[in-house]
């Protein structure tokens, strides 16, 4: 009996060791061989590999200065004549840009100095008669030599100070600046004079509220208009429609002859400028600065860059008599009243005007040698 409880006793701690082996070996295969669920999908499911083209976005990149200044100077040659205008008025005093095959109305102009009273007293003006009245403004501001400089671009502009005495001194802005007793921001007193033109018809004369009617006016009355395209008093077949043209009537101011007038329209036109939209987000228009002494000879004796040009427009202009309907070509021989000056500009002669003195703009030269 004692011989069988021992048999028995030694069968127990092989069971517990067998026991636990397989506990040990439960774990070990659960953790290193994880479940795997599989199903079976039906209708099964078909891979397909995508093949489109790889669109690569580039940053946009801004436009160089010379760029810029390219379609600044497109901007400004397309907005000299005005494409929808097909009739254009030719004033005394209101130079155009007009292209080829643009209609020209020449108004029949009687000038007098008067003023606004003296016109009302005229028995002969009808109501519907035009009337151009020029008059000058005269405002005294306070400001300083350095406003002064960052508003005008063109440093050789005429400014007059009036000082504590009530004493005037003319002279150009520059001269003003590098005096080396000035102090630039110090208040100073400009008078600052605006030539106005406005058109009006004689029975609306006696509403006018912004002229004093005793003021000294200009009055430039129409008497009736002749109209013409200047294709046909040119009569060069040649030329494309799209030819553009300054136009200026002879006036006694003239006093400069052709040089003098080319010369002077160049510098207002470049100066006044033409609206743009798009091209550069801090200008509202493109204009360039033409100093008044660009047309002089350099030291050297040379032709400056604009005085070659203008020299070029002078011996090819067109001067039409529009009492005689009679063309010429003499520069010596205009008479005011009585003439209209024609002078042709191609594109790329614009262009290269724009660009030369927008380049110049910013700095302290006044004539400028031809470019090689």
């Amino acid at each position: 009996m004692a011989t069988n409880g021992r048999s028995a006793l030694s069968l127990i701690p092989a069971f517990l060791a067998l026991a636990v082996l397989m506990i040990v070996g439960y774990f070990v295969f659960s953790v290193q061989e994880p479940k795997r669920t599989e199903h079976t999908v039906n209708p099964p499911i078909e891979l397909i590999e995508l093949q489109q083209p790889v669109t690569i976005i580039k940053q946009a990149q801004n436009p160089s200065p010379e760029q810029t200044t390219q379609q600044e100077a497109i901007a400004f040659i397309d907005g000299l004549a005005d494409e929808k205008q097909q009739s254009i008025t030719i004033n005394e005093n209101q130079d155009r840009f007009v292209r080829h095959d643009n209609t020209i109305i020449l108004p029949n102009l009687e000038h007098r100095v008067t003023s606004i009273d003296g016109l009302l007293a005229d028995p002969n003006l009808s109501a519907d008669t035009p009337i151009t009245l020029q008059y000058t403004t005269k405002e005294q501001v306070t400001t300083t030599l350095a406003q002064l400089s960052d508003d005008y671009e063109d440093h050789t502009t005429l400014i007059t100070l009036i000082d504590k005495h009530g004493e005037k001194q003319t002279k150009p802005l520059f001269e003003f600046l590098s005096d080396p007793n000035a102090d630039l921001t110090a208040p100073i007193s400009v008078l600052i004079e605006q030539k106005h033109n406005l058109e009006i018809k004689a029975g609306d004369l006696a509403s006018i509220t912004d002229i004093d009617n005793q003021q000294s006016v200009v009055a430039s009355i129409n008497h009736g208009v002749q109209e013409l395209t200047i294709k046909d008093i040119i009569d060069n077949g040649t030329m494309p429609d799209n030819a553009l043209f300054y136009l200026h009537r002879v006036t006694e101011a003239d006093q400069q002859g052709l040089w003098g007038i080319i010369q002077t329209g160049l510098i207002d036109k470049f100066r006044e400028g033409v609206h743009i939209e798009g091209i550069n987000y801090n200008k509202d228009r493109v204009h360039a600065i033409i100093p008044a002494d660009a047309d002089e000879k350099l030291p050297s004796g040379l032709s400056s860059f604009l005085g070659k040009i203008l020299n070029d427009k002078v011996t090819s202009s067109y001067i039409y008599n529009f009492s005689t309907h009679a063309m010429s070509h003499d520069p010596n021989r205009i008479y005011p009243g009585q003439q209209l000056i024609l002078i042709h500009f191609t594109s790329q002669e614009l262009t290269d005007i724009y660009q030369f003195f927008s380049d110049k703009r910013n700095q302290e030269v006044e004539t400028f040698p031809i470019a090689p």
